[in-house]
C-alpha cells in the first residue's frame, strides 16, 4: 500500500518505550457525499474505522470498526487499498512513550442501508464523544475540520490528519470523474460521435468547478477519444474512490452506445471492456454483469437473456 504522508512531531526525546496501535479506516462514497463518523460533542468529522486487534486481518478490523462505528455493512469484495498515513509523537497518557499508529485507508462499498444497517457499537470514550453517522459533501468535510481546534492537542493531531488525507480524495475525485468516460472511450473509440457531447458536458462542468485544476486544463487540449482516454487514465494514480458514483455514469454511457449499435457488436466487447476495470469494482455488481454477458452468450442463441442481462445493469441504480 502506498504512503500518501507522515505525520512526525519529533517531540519524544528521551522516549524509551514505543507503543503502537495500527488502525484500519474506510472510504465510503456515494451519491457525491461520503460517510464519516461526526462528534457530536467536539464537532469533527473522522472516517469510520479504528484499531487492529492483536493478529486480526486489516480487511476484517475495517469490516468490525465500520459496522461499529456506523452501522454500515462493509461488502468484503469491494475493499481496496487507498493508502497509509504513519503518526509518531509523544504519548498523551505516558511521558516515557512514543506513539507510533499505521493508518491504512481503504476504499469500500456498502451494503445498501435499505437492505442492512446494524445498530451501532461504540466504546464509552466514543460514546462520550457522541459519534453519529454522517453523510456529507466532502467540501463540508474539509471545512469543519481544517477549522477544528481543541485544547487536546493528541486529538487535534488526529483531525489535522483527517482533513488532509479529505483533501486527497478531493483532489483523486476531479480526475475520476472522467473515468467512466475513459472505460468506454478506450473500448468503443470508433463510436465517439455517441458519447462525445456527455464527455464534453463533464469536462465543461468540472472547468467551471475547478478552473485551477491543472490536470483539468491540460485534458482540455486534448483531442480524439483513444488520446482523451489516455491522459485520464494516466492520471487517475488513485483507485476508484467513489464506486458507485463511477457506476452510476459508467451504465448511463453504457446504454447510450448499446442504443446506438447493433447488439453483436456492443456484445463483443463487453469482455474487453470488464477486464479493464480497477480492482475493487471488477467482481462486484454491476460490474460483474459484463464478465458473462457478451457475444459467447449470444452465440449459444441466448439474445432474450442477454438483453435482460443488459436492462438488469442499466437499471441497477434506479
Amino acid at each position: 500500500m502506498q504512503q500518501l504522508f507522515e505525520i512526525d512531531l519529533h517531540d519524544y526525546e528521551g522516549c524509551t518505550k514505543v507503543f503502537s496501535r495500527p488502525s484500519a479506516r474506510g472510504i465510503i462514497v456515494g451519491d457525491g457525499k461520503m460517510a464519516l463518523v461526526y462528534s457530536r460533542k467536539e464537532k469533527y468529522y473522522k472516517f469510520p474505522g479504528g484499531g487492529i486487534h492483536g493478529r486480526e486481518d486489516k480487511k476484517t478490523a475495517l469490516i468490525r470498526e465500520v459496522r461499529e462505528e456506523t452501522g454500515l455493512v462493509v461488502m468484503p469484495e469491494s475493499i481496496t487499498e487507498f493508502g497509509i498515513v504513519m503518526r509518531r509523537q509523544k504519548s498523551n497518557h505516558s511521558p516515557d512513550t512514543v506513539f507510533e499508529q499505521e493508518n491504512f485507508y481503504f476504499v469500500c462499498r456498502v451494503v445498501r442501508v435499505e437492505e442492512e444497517i446494524a445498530e451501532q457499537r461504540l466504546d464509552d470514550y466514543e460514546r462520550e464523544a457522541e459519534f453519529t453517522l454522517r453523510y456529507v459533501p466532502i467540501e463540508e468535510a474539509i471545512r469543519v475540520n481544517e477549522a477544528y481546534r481543541t485544547d487536546d492537542f493528541f486529538n487535534e493531531i488526529m483531525i489535522r490528519r483527517e482533513a488532509k488525507v479529505l483533501r486527497i480524495i478531493r483532489k483523486a475525485m476531479i480526475t475520476q470523474a472522467l473515468l467512466p468516460y475513459a472505460y468506454v472511450m478506450s473500448t468503443f473509440p470508433e463510436e465517439e460521435r455517441i458519447y462525445t457531447e456527455e464527455y464534453s458536458s463533464m469536462l465543461d462542468t468540472l472547468l467551471e468547478r475547478h478552473p485551477e485544476n491543472r490536470f483539468l486544463r491540460e485534458l482540455e487540449a486534448v483531442s480524439g477519444a483513444v488520446q482523451s482516454a489516455a491522459f485520464i487514465l494516466e492520471h487517475s494514480e488513485y483507485c476508484v474512490v467513489a464506486p458507485d458514483d463511477f457506476g452510476r455514469v459508467f451504465v448511463k454511457l453504457l446504454r447510450i452506445v448499446y442504443e446506438n449499435m447493433e447488439l453483436s457488436a456492443f456484445a463483443k466487447s463487453m469482455y474487453e471492456l470488464w477486464g479493464k476495470l480497477p480492482d475493487g469494482i471488477i467482481n462486484t455488481p454491476p460490474f460483474i454483469t459484463l464478465c458473462y454477458a457478451d457475444d459467447s452468450l449470444l452465440a449459444c442463441g441466448e439474445e432474450a437473456q442477454t438483453r435482460r442481462l443488459y436492462e438488469n445493469l442499466f437499471n441497477y441504480y434506479d
